[in-house]
């Protein structure tokens, strides 16, 4: 059985999910060679593409609206693989890292991170926009990690 390619298709930015949709049902009527269709919301403005070869993939994105083009070659399941496991939030934090909260009633607000319970999966934090220091646990996935403390030592 021949290998299948991925190819990534450009399209107007925040209609990645109405292409695939597009794509899906032309799959449905016409049974294209297409075998799976990615929308990674980390690659805004791009979808990539399963399919046994160039020609279906053609076929699939003729006249189709929002679409924008193709990037020239062919990926390898290697090359999209990384993308495809998510690392939890968790791993990337340490103690004494400077987050932005992204969700919750604290959003917006700058912190400090003073422990990571990395089973729980939460951080405890010291709000640095607040007047007087306000520890507060938070899960991880609410945290953004804006400079790392090897970064800031540097820095100083």
């Amino acid at each position: 059985m021949p290998e299948s390619k991925f190819f990534i298709i450009r399209t107007t930015g925040g209609q990645e999910h109405t292409v695939a949709r597009l794509i899906e049902n032309r799959i449905a009527i016409k049974n294209i060679g297409i075998l799976s269709v990615l929308v990674l919301d980390n690659m805004k403005g791009y979808i990539i593409i399963e399919a046994m070869d160039g020609n279906a993939l053609i076929e699939a994105l003729s006249g189709l609206k929002h679409v924008r083009g193709q990037l020239k070659g062919e990926m390898d399941f290697k090359d999209i693989e990384g993308m495809l496991i998510k690392k939890p939030a968790v791993s990337e934090l340490a103690v004494d890292d400077v987050v932005e909260i992204i969700g919750g009633p604290f959003k917006g607000m700058k912190a400090r991170i003073t422990r990571v319970d990395y089973d729980k999966q939460e951080a405890r934090v010291v709000l640095l926009d607040a007047q007087y220091q306000l520890p507060v646990t938070i899960d991880t996935n609410y945290l953004k990690l804006l400079q790392k403390a090897s970064q800031q030592q540097k820095a100083e």
